[in-house]
């Protein structure tokens, strides 16, 4: 049986150049979306990962097709925007469970947004991962609280009826995934030579 690809010509791969940039920043956001960032550190986080995907996609597309290009990236920045956002949610989804737990500490945003950050443990006393982020002072100290915890503290720990609000975003981001590939993939295709 004769291979596929012995048919393409390396430089209509090229487009895996484009695609590798945008994946790449995409698992930064991703990391960054978990616990190990605090939750307001989110947005410096984003501009740092996307004026790095610029500088290493400015050369990494020279003789791309201009408008699969532009389609890509602009596709490319909403995933990476989304996997920043949707990686602590579909953490929860996958692997979360509902824990009963108090307030142990409380601060709020030093940042123009005014939201609460809360720390929690289980009334076993283990302390949960992360922090409870949201934009009202809703929980006293000792307050009992019920969350959406990931076993091994990844995701920052959520209500259930803020994980609703993203229901099935691991999904959306597979969908986005396979859509931002396609494009790259078309970015990359060699012009044809014109007829003389």
């Amino acid at each position: 049986m004769r291979n596929p690809f012995r048919a393409l010509h390396p430089r209509q791969l090229r487009g895996l150049r484009l695609f590798l940039v945008i994946t790449v920043a995409a698992l930064v956001a991703g990391l960054a979306g978990t616990a190990l960032l605090p939750a307001e550190h989110r947005g410096l986080a984003v501009g740092l990962i996307l004026a790095a995907g610029l500088a290493a996609g400015w050369f990494t597309v020279t003789g791309f097709r201009p408008v699969w290009t532009a389609v890509a990236a602009v596709i490319g920045f909403l995933f990476v925007v989304i996997m920043l956002r949707e990686t602590g949610p579909s953490l929860l989804q996958l692997r979360g469970g509902l824990v009963d737990a108090q307030v142990v500490s409380l601060r709020e945003s030093s940042g123009p947004t005014g939201r609460y950050h809360y720390a929690l443990a289980a009334h076993s006393g283990r302390a949960l991962g992360g922090e409870l982020t949201v934009d009202e002072a809703a929980y006293r100290m000792g307050e009992s609280v019920t969350v959406v915890e990931e076993p091994d503290g990844l995701a920052h720990p959520m209500l259930p009826s803020e994980l609703t609000e993203h229901r099935q975003s691991w999904l959306a981001v597979t969908v986005l995934y396979l859509a931002t590939a396609v494009l790259c993939l078309l970015a990359g295709r060699p012009r044809r030579a014109k007829a003389s």
